[in-house]
């Protein structure tokens, strides 16, 4: 089925990426501060507008004032370049950056974001480029889910895979785009923005090679030090990179090592009996164990269980019969902390060698994969 929930809304995404905490002097003035003259019409009477900068505890605000009756205001903060602001009012968002000097801002408060004009702030400009990207990839994909669920419906196999090969292409093709605008802007904040539309896990390579051209020529940046962070965990367990070898105990008590499957294509899969997208996904792990077992796959389910009793009534509900381990530690689960496992379910395609060849596979994703490593 299409995915959906990888498409990111930026002005949701803001208040997580381009968290910065800064000190200020006390000192600023007119000549290294923002304004922002605007007008919006159709404003409500009395309508109070609020700029606030994004933070690491949330948005703090650095102005508001009450626009007139025309819908005329000004609002003032300091410069930043690196730093987001939300101008907010009646409920509507509008994400601007704040670049020295002034700026001006035309707009409709029936349709804020569509209809706004904000002047002398490439940065927005940029922004309000990349969002363009987004909202045309999530409006075709869309469109393709619910020509999805219509030809599943109808049991019109082949349009609805028809439909999937369209998605990917989108998905591709919305993919180089981004790239295109990040590799023509150059590391900056809106650079780091437009890679929260790519995947860590397929686009490891890309961004990895960005965060290493972020830190030459953006030594110290909020956005360099974030990217830094942000792959930090990725490329310990990069595709290719060799596997994490621990020991967790079965459900007889016997320690089981990871060890012991060399030489088998193995999927290393953390879940939980309380977790309910694992169990939804425990059928398509019986399928692909069934059809592929005697080819050399194999699984090993690590547990994030604290309680015994509940772990073995879902390995035996779920018909799970291939290896399980573990030490019932719950989320502080030995393994899991090893191979940095903040949500689950989550997987790890190792090769016989050891090595990680794929992450998070699930449904038709795994299959394809199996089907392409077990020929």
């Amino acid at each position: 089925m299409i995915n959906l929930r990888s498409t990111l809304y930026l002005v949701g995404f803001l208040a997580s990426s381009l968290l910065y905490s800064g000190c200020n002097s006390g000192t600023e003035t007119a000549s290294n501060n923002a304004i922002i003259n605007g007008t919006i019409k159709n404003l409500p009477a009395n309508s109070t507008l609020t700029l606030s900068k994004i933070e690491v505890k949330g948005p703090v605000v650095a102005d508001s004032t009450q626009a007139d009756g025309e819908g005329k205001f000004t609002l003032q903060a300091p410069a930043d370049d690196e730093r987001l602001y939300i101008l907010a009012v009646g409920g509507q968002r509008l994400p601007v950056f704040l670049e020295k000097g002034v700026h001006s801002l035309e707009a409709d408060f029936n349709q804020l974001y569509n209809s706004a004009q904000y002047s002398n702030s490439p940065l927005t400009t940029l922004m309000r480029r990349l969002e363009g990207i987004r909202q045309g990839f999530d409006s075709e994909a869309k469109n393709m889910q619910l020509s999805y669920e219509s030809a599943m419906q109808s049991r019109q196999k082949a349009t609805a895979d028809s439909i999937l090969l369209a998605y990917e292409r989108l998905r591709v093709t919305s993919k180089k785009n981004i790239k295109h605008l990040i590799d023509s802007i150059g590391p900056g904040p809106v650079s780091h923005l437009a890679t929260s539309m790519l995947s860590v896990e397929e686009d490891f390579g890309y961004l990895d090679s960005l965060a290493i051209r972020f830190e030459k020529e953006k030594p110290g940046a909020v956005y360099t030090e974030k990217m830094k962070a942000y792959l930090e965990a990725p490329r310990k367990f990069a595709i290719g990179k060799l596997a994490p070898v621990f020991s967790q105990n079965d459900p007889k008590g016997n320690s089981l090592s990871l060890e012991k499957f060399r030489g088998k294509w193995l999927l290393l899969d953390f879940w939980a009996s309380w977790c309910k997208p694992c169990r939804s996904e425990n059928p398509n792990l019986v399928k692909a164990f069934n059809q592929y077992n005697k080819k050399g796959f194999e699984i090993f389910s690590i547990s994030l269980d604290a309680e015994k009793e509940p772990w073995l009534k879902a390995i035996v509900a779920d018909r799970l019969f291939w290896a399980h381990g573990s030490d019932l530690k719950g989320w502080e689960n030995e393994a899991a902390h090893l191979y940095e496992v903040s949500s689950i379910p989550a997987s790890f395609l190792i090769s016989p060698e050891g090595k990680i060849v794929a992450k998070n596979l699930r449904g038709e994703a795994l299959e394809r994969k199996l089907q392409e490593v077990l020929r």
